[in-house]
């Protein structure tokens, strides 16, 4: 798996199908736990997209479990005055031959993100690293243009 330029610390990064050999191994003795790949991988499928509903449709914040904190959408004023806190827009700064900024104007001034709350007494949680899906950064920009649902601000 390849985050970017150069070596991570953690190349090798954990999948479902890993998950599931682990989970093989554990239940091996107990003939009653004992499921197919393809049913393990719907039931955690149907499981984060219950997550996700909550998180995104009902404002909720998620609480994982063995401390590794808390997972929401929050939403986060942009000061205009700092030039790392906002996006450019490139195709209106390639129109006009000057940095343009995304100004956020359809939601009053604010962006909006997905949190994942670190603040837990777990060592090497730096480690760590949750990477959303394209699908639920979309549905979630989907339902803040629709004006209906409003998050938590930071």
């Amino acid at each position: 798996m390849f985050f970017g330029r150069g070596k991570n610390k953690a190349q090798n990064a954990y999948t479902l199908k890993d998950s599931y050999k682990f989970y093989c191994e554990q239940m091996a003795s107990n003939k009653l736990y004992k499921i197919d790949w393809e049913l393990y991988q719907r039931l955690n499928h149907a499981f984060y997209k219950e997550i996700m509903n909550y998180i995104i449709e009902k404002s909720g914040q998620f609480k994982m479990p063995y401390r590794l904190g808390t997972l929401s959408v929050l939403k986060e004023k942009v000061d205009l005055n700092k030039l790392n806190n906002k996006a450019i827009d490139w195709e209106a700064t390639n129109k006009y031959g000057k940095v343009i900024y995304h100004l956020n104007e359809h939601t009053d001034g604010y962006k909006y993100s997905f949190q994942w709350d670190k603040k837990t007494n777990l060592p090497n949680l730096f480690f760590y690293r949750l990477v959303q899906t394209r699908n639920n950064k979309r549905r979630l920009a989907k339902l803040i243009k629709s004006g209906d649902y409003d998050y938590f601000e930071r």
